[in-house]
């Protein structure tokens, strides 16, 4: 079974359908036994969907929109160099 740090690693991959199967099924059955991570999926899907959407009913500061994005971005990339 993966730990945390592994499953936070592949988080985003995850969240955009990147992952092969077996680390899909190591990622979810980790899942299955981790409240911690099934609170930072939730946070994570969450927060792309709001930035996603470009406009949410709070708007967020250009500065912190930027800063979320280039994490995003950054995220994206490294996943996809590990899967």
């Amino acid at each position: 079974m993966i730990d945390c740090r592994e499953a936070v690693s592949r988080m985003w991959a995850y969240l955009a359908h990147e992952l092969p199967v077996k680390p899909v099924a190591e990622f979810e059955a980790h899942l299955e036994t981790c409240q911690r991570c099934c609170g930072e999926l939730e946070f994570s899907r969450h927060l792309r969907e709001a930035v996603a959407e470009g406009e949410s009913a709070t708007p967020i500061p250009p500065e912190l929109r930027s800063r979320i994005e280039i994490l995003l971005a950054g995220a994206d990339d490294a996943n996809r160099g590990s899967a």
